[in-house]
């Protein structure tokens, strides 16, 4: 049996928010609401995550790639209400034999892994665990002119999975704000939990700029190195940056450019996702002789695919021979362009070995990349 699963619900239509599509897909710097919340949520936390998402806006808005290999994902059919989409998203779990599920609103980005781990520890002992706020603000009813404190109720909401099933299944024909409300039609005592102010639900245009104060900012590093040995036997066809200099080439599978395999290893290790000979293995000959400029090209879209961008690539080349320097704007044009970043992003330096070693007796030339990214908006 699998322990605890995450629904988000992810088809609303937001008319709201007054766009062309709906909120959760409104891209916010590299990113979406909904790539944001799962990119920042721990997933230890659950066995299977089910979306509610519209077919259309699927492939196009959601970064399958990113979290598949991380995590099992399934989906379901939105509704045209909240609660026929949560009742389909619990039917399509089923099958999973879960114990517990939290169901969440994906136009609340900002909920954090704290308020999640508590829901589920409150569900070792309880069949529900509801997050809800208190606010200081007077709140008036206009019939009985009477002073009360406002409670406001948030998601996640965490269920025994067949508890909450089991409800849904007895009003499915009325409809609920939420799925709260069908425990409390049926006089089932809810279990509090104390949410978290900042876990707004993005509902007007205004509040993308309170997403946007307390929003997490993720920046990341990886270092990359690469060597290669000389073959002296030629005279020509070396290749460095993805730039051809006139110079004895590298050995190796492909075309041996250690700055753009070093640049690669540095990206791989930033986004955690193991290193180039995982990715384009030498024992696969489809890499033969392969251009590397397919391996950045790769790389750059699985950067894409995290919602990551680079603030800065710091490249050394170390050789006796052949001289960089003249080199070196036609690599940094090169490499920007194969990115798609700035190439005041990029900086290559070039230094020798003095004489000490494999490099340093002219049998061999290595680089090393160090890169920084960041998910936030890069202007």
């Amino acid at each position: 049996m699998m322990k605890n699963a995450l629904v988000i619900l992810a088809g609303g239509k937001g008319k709201r928010f007054g766009q062309k599509i709906p909120k959760q897909f409104l891209k916010i710097g590299n990113t979406n609401f909904l790539n944001y919340f799962i990119s920042n949520l721990d997933l230890s936390n659950f066995d299977i995550i089910n979306i509610s998402i519209d077919k259309k806006y699927q492939n196009t808005y959601f970064n399958h790639k990113a979290f598949s290999e991380k995590i099992k994902i399934t989906y379901s059919k939105p509704g045209l209400t909240r609660q026929i989409s949560s009742f389909n998203a619990l039917k399509n779990l089923k099958k999973f034999k879960i114990k517990n599920v939290l169901i969440h609103d994906a136009a609340r980005p900002l909920c954090s892994n704290k308020l999640i781990k508590k829901i589920i520890s409150r569900l070792e002992k309880n069949n529900n665990a509801i997050p809800y706020v208190a606010y200081n603000d007077r709140q008036l009813i206009k019939k009985s002119k009477l002073e009360t404190n406002a409670i406001n109720v948030q998601t996640p909401q965490g269920f025994s999975y067949n508890l909450i099933l089991k409800e849904h299944i007895k009003y499915k024909k009325l409809e609920f704000k939420d799925d709260a409300g069908l425990l409390q039609k049926s006089k089932i005592k809810i279990n509090f939990v104390k949410g978290e102010k900042n876990n707004i639900k993005i509902t007007y245009p205004e509040d993308i700029k309170f997403f946007n104060t307390f929003k997490k900012t993720t920046t990341r590093y990886g270092i990359g190195y690469d060597i290669h040995q000389i073959d002296k036997k030629s005279k020509n066809g070396l290749i460095l940056g993805g730039i051809k200099i006139p110079f004895s080439k590298l050995k190796g599978h492909s075309d041996a450019d250690v700055v753009l395999h070093a640049i690669c290893d540095s990206i791989f290790g930033a986004l955690s996702i193991r290193d180039i000979g995982y990715h384009f293995p030498n024992t696969d000959k489809k890499w033969k002789n392969a251009d590397s400029s397919k391996f950045i090209i790769f790389c750059r879209n699985k950067l894409k695919d995290q919602g990551f961008s680079i603030i800065n690539l710091d490249i050394n080349i170390i050789a006796e021979k052949p001289k960089i320097t003249k080199y070196v704007t036609k690599m940094i044009n090169k490499i920007s362009t194969l990115l798609q970043i700035k190439n005041t992003s990029v900086s290559i330096k070039a230094t020798t070995n003095e004489k000490i070693g494999f490099i340093g007796k002219g049998e061999g030339i290595a680089a090393e990349s160090i890169v920084h990214i960041t998910d936030d908006k890069i202007s």
